[in-house]
């Protein structure tokens, strides 16, 4: 099995080429480091590893500021296993690791247990309990013990370090080109197709619809967006508003996907919308005609900005 947990004992590796990190996004730069590791791997004929955590430390170091996953745990294993590592390894972060010195944590787990021949972070890496170990004392740690570390370069778009941090405030901001520039691909949201009220399919525009309110993930702003929709029949150009549905005065934060050029029934599926642009902020229209009314315009804007994206993507 490719997904090992640290705790069930020993993954049984052996020696091999590891990187260490949250990974939360798998952005651009989390790529670059993966690439490194793999191509050192394959030059020293080892496994290739990541070591990371199910949850992100944030979420429990520092809970009330924690604002939400570029990736749930799910997404982001799925994620680092398609990128071609032999094996991901993790660890629940809990207040016992949350101790550990970077002492430890060098001898216990990336010596003893992963048996790290050679050991690749970023330029900002930092470990062990108060986060005092940084990447140049890993790689002094690590030397001691006739070990290596290579620390990777800051990846920069548009002369800007790509960095999870700045992804996850463009995304609280709505602003997928720039998200989505960052990532690599485009930032999504997955969820079980639940049951709403029907009304889009009154107006002629039935939804897919997925609960947003107890969402780990950081949310884009209510509002009308651009979007690809995955399903289990294909991938389908879709309009999709993110909100409480204030013309209606219905309430509940929910995910609406008109899927355009799509007939079938989704319910109690998976479905995954991948956002490619804002078009609007989400408002409260006077009546149904003139909510239909601004949906066609809407709809209009989504075919042409999705086909420039398609286009792009050739």
């Amino acid at each position: 099995m490719k997904l090992k947990n640290l705790l069930s004992g020993d993954p049984k590796i052996g020696p091999c080429i590891l990187g260490i990190g949250t990974f939360d996004g798998v952005h651009l730069g989390h790529r670059q480091l993966i690439s490194d590791i793999i191509a050192c791997a394959r030059y020293s004929n080892l496994p290739s590893v990541i070591f990371t955590f199910d949850h992100s430390p944030r979420k429990f170091l520092s809970p009330d500021i924690f604002k939400g996953y570029l990736t749930t745990p799910e997404e982001k294993f799925s994620l680092l296993l398609a990128t071609g590592i032999d094996y991901v390894v993790f660890r629940p972060f809990d207040e016992q690791f949350a101790t550990v010195s970077y002492t430890e944590f060098v001898n216990d787990i990336l010596i003893d247990k992963l048996q790290a021949e050679t050991t690749f972070v970023g330029f900002n890496f930092c470990f062990g309990a108060n986060r005092i170990g940084t990447s140049e004392m890993l790689g002094e740690e690590l030397y001691r013990h006739g070990h290596k570390c290579h620390v990777i370069a800051p990846v920069k778009v548009d002369d800007e370090v790509v960095s999870s941090s700045i992804i996850r405030e463009a995304v609280a901001e709505g602003d997928f080109v720039r998200a989505n520039r960052f990532l690599g691909r485009e930032a999504s949201f997955s969820g079980e197709v639940i049951h709403g009220d029907h009304r889009g399919r009154i107006m002629g525009f039935p939804t897919a619809n997925l609960q947003l309110e107890e969402s780990q993930k950081i949310l884009p702003p209510n509002g009308v967006y651009a979007c690809f929709a995955d399903t289990p029949e294909g991938s389908f150009p879709a309009i999709v508003n993110v909100g409480t549905r204030p013309t209606f005065e219905r309430g509940g934060h929910l995910l609406e996907a008109h899927l355009l050029s799509f007939s079938g029934d989704l319910y109690h599926r998976t479905i995954r919308v991948r956002f490619v642009k804002r078009l609007r902020e989400e408002k409260k229209f006077s009546n149904m005609q003139a909510l239909v009314e601004q949906i066609n315009k809407d709809l209009a804007t989504c075919r042409e900005i999705l086909q420039i994206n398609l286009s792009k993507t050739a």
